[in-house]
């Protein structure tokens, strides 16, 4: 069974209850949880479909459904909106962010032009790259699929999925929401201590920091997340979560889950029609972590940076 936490798969399996049925079905969906024991398919609806790996007859990847580079281009933007770090232009092509080094995406160019040619994005790198050697960056590409391929001289870093489902108002968590990061949430992600500009920065929208009490009130949180609802270019509107983290020792009890249920419920009550998460691909708590809430595969990018 090679497959891996976050594929596209088809599964046939054989059902338990197959009186009057027939004694083998299908699920197609992405692969949400693959243990010892059990596999765990979501199919686009969001219905999660658990199947003893005892009953699997065949599991495989299947590829991701096409999707066209106008919607990746479309929401790249908005995603790029959401975490532009502090500092951004607009060269060959190419959007340039940079937030003090820290986070590849707050610090790397996208392609955002689709009437600059191929030829001409790549004529623009000494430019690009100068743009961040002024700064004292690495300077660094963000590529997505179909949109650009890996220069030539550069190497790429692992693949990064960009998963999307319907932003609807889900069943309140109880999380608190902030227009700015407390103490507490901050102390999530210690990296950003020194810039909390890099969090707080966003491109005609708004940005908000939500925090999860911990109900047996041990620590004044127990996840956090960050959400900020953006813009595609033909005005649609995207909630994009990002930050999710939990304490360690309060892991696997729920908690991620039900602060990204706020997150989804602020960016509906804002106009978001869509919700994006980044994640590594493979990365499998994550990874279902997102699927149990109904995201799926849209696309991939992978952050690339000079070979030498």
């Amino acid at each position: 069974m090679r497959v891996s936490v976050g594929d596209r798969v088809v599964v046939r399996y054989r059902r338990q209850d197959a009186a009057g049925a027939p004694p083998l079905s299908d699920v197609l969906g992405m692969l949400a949880d693959l243990s010892p024991d059990t596999l765990t398919v979501v199919r686009e609806s969001g219905e999660t479909v658990a199947i003893s790996r005892g009953d699997v007859v065949v599991c495989k990847p299947i590829p991701p459904k096409p999707v066209r580079a106008s919607a990746i281009r479309a929401l790249e933007r908005a995603a790029a909106d959401a975490w532009p770090g502090i500092e951004q232009d607009l060269v060959g092509g190419w959007m340039l962010r940079a937030g003090h080094g820290v986070s590849q995406r707050a610090n790397s160019a996208l392609p955002v032009d689709p009437t600059v040619a191929t030829g001409d994005l790549l004529a623009a790198l000494p430019a690009v790259v100068r743009w961040y050697a002024d700064r004292g960056l690495t300077p660094r590409l963000h590529l997505p699929d179909r949109i650009l391929r890996i220069p030539a001289g550069w190497r790429a870093g692992p693949d990064v999925s960009v998963l999307t489902a319907p932003a609807t108002v889900r069943p309140a968590a109880g999380s608190t929401v902030a227009a700015t990061p407390d103490a507490a949430w901050s102390a999530h992600h210690p990296r950003f201590a020194d810039v909390p500009d890099v969090l707080t920065a966003v491109r005609g929208g708004d940005v908000a920091f939500l925090s999860r009490p911990d109900p047996q009130g041990s620590y004044e949180t127990a996840a956090v997340a960050r959400a900020a609802v953006t813009a595609m270019p033909d005005g649609t509107r995207v909630v994009s979560i990002a930050a999710v983290a939990t304490r360690p020792d309060l892991r696997r009890r729920g908690h991620a889950a039900a602060v990204c249920r706020d997150a989804l419920s602020w960016g509906a009550e804002r106009g978001a029609v869509t919700a994006l998460v980044q994640v590594e691909s493979g990365g499998g708590a994550a990874t279902a972590l997102y699927a149990g809430l109904g995201f799926t595969e849209h696309h991939r990018y992978r952050y690339a940076q000079p070979a030498d």
